[in-house]
């Protein structure tokens, strides 16, 4: 009788909207990654999404200072610190410890991440999806973690602006994925894809409908 229990919770657990946990990018916020997103707002129905706050407090990220009137939160963060020549990060481990322990609270399907958070998104994707716990990473305009060893096998779909000065960046992230993983690119730099780009919102669609 005992093994009825978990069949009952996944029936449950495939009825319901996935669960998607978002990590912003380097020197904005959890309110800042809402705002970008609303640029995709095609699929905001098909998924609960989920933000949180990096570790680290940080500085505005330049580009972004146009659009702070437009959100309220005014303190910026950050996942992991750069060292002062820019060649590597520090802070793995504490930025996904706290990301970790909110995927579980949330019981999150999906992780992603732009720009840094898909650092982050991609390392702490891969442990729970071998825990089973969670079924695959989006990143968007993500970057390479700069660090020797990292290698993922979770499920991804990857979105990468043509324009991007971080593209190759992006397309380094791409190729540490081994598993089953696609790549498109929008048109525009480091930013999410217009919504006018709707044969991305399809093939995000589709990537979502098959995990």
């Amino acid at each position: 009788r005992g093994a009825i229990v978990p069949l009952v919770m996944a029936e449950e657990k495939k009825k319901r909207k996935l669960k998607v946990l978002c990590l912003h990018g380097s020197g904005t916020n959890k309110e800042f990654m809402n705002f970008l997103q609303m640029s995709m707002s095609c699929l905001r129905t098909l998924c609960d999404w989920y933000y949180m706050d990096g570790t680290v407090e940080a500085d505005p990220f330049p580009s972004i200072k146009p659009y702070l009137k437009l959100i309220k939160q005014d303190t910026f963060f950050s996942w992991l610190k750069k060292s002062e020549d820019g060649s590597k990060y520090t802070g793995f481990d504490e930025a996904c410890e706290v990301v970790i322990d909110e995927a579980k609270r949330l019981d999150a399907d999906l992780l992603l991440g732009f720009s840094q958070g898909s650092i982050i998104a991609s390392i702490v994707g891969e442990k729970l999806f071998n825990d089973g716990k969670v079924k695959g990473v989006i990143s968007v305009c993500g970057v390479d973690p700069k660090r020797g060893g990292d290698k993922f096998s979770v499920p991804s779909f990857h979105i990468v602006g043509k324009t991007d000065s971080l593209r190759e960046r992006s397309l380094k992230l791409y190729d540490l994925f081994s598993g089953a993983k696609e790549l498109v690119e929008h048109e525009a730099g480091h930013k999410f894809p217009s919504s006018r780009e709707t044969d991305i919102a399809d093939k995000v669609n589709k990537f979502l409908a098959g995990v």
